[in-house]
């Protein structure tokens, strides 16, 4: 099987780019594809997401949604908001969801929760976010070994 090692690969699996660096991939029917574990990728994608210091897009929210294996009826139930806003903030694509910062956070928060992370990265997310939010949409960049 052909390989080949690359600075970067973008990889649009998410609905969203996440930049891949120093990926390998591999040559399978035709096509260049990073060889990459998805279920470890998914999971440091979430990692990124949650203190990420921009806003999140609705391709993003989604992601976490679906991350979370939750449908728009429990998501929002979590929320405390009606399904047709998360289904609002999921429409919103590329673009920030327009949601309030208090509701973000807590759904970044949550997230993290899910990751099963320590008390201390847990308290350091919540007070990194108090200054997060304000930076433009960027795209994430992932070192393509914590997925191998």
């Amino acid at each position: 099987m052909k390989s080949k090692k690359v600075s970067r690969y973008i990889d649009w699996g998410y609905g969203f780019p996440v930049v891949l660096v120093g990926a390998t991939l591999v040559f399978v029917r035709g096509v260049w594809t990073p060889r990459i574990n998805y279920n470890l990728l998914a999971k440091e994608v979430m990692r990124n997401l949650v203190s990420l210091p921009a806003r999140l897009t609705g391709y993003q929210a989604r992601f976490i949604r679906l991350e979370l294996n939750m449908t728009l009826e429990q998501f929002a139930s979590r929320l405390m908001v009606s399904h047709p806003a998360v289904l609002k903030w999921e429409k919103a694509g590329d673009k920030p969801t327009g949601m309030n910062w208090s509701t973000e956070k807590d759904i970044r928060l949550f997230a993290m929760k899910s990751l099963k992370t320590s008390d201390r990265e847990f308290c350091k997310l919540y007070a990194d976010l108090e200054n997060a939010g304000k930076a433009k949409p960027t795209k994430l960049k992932i070192e393509a070994k914590v997925a191998a």
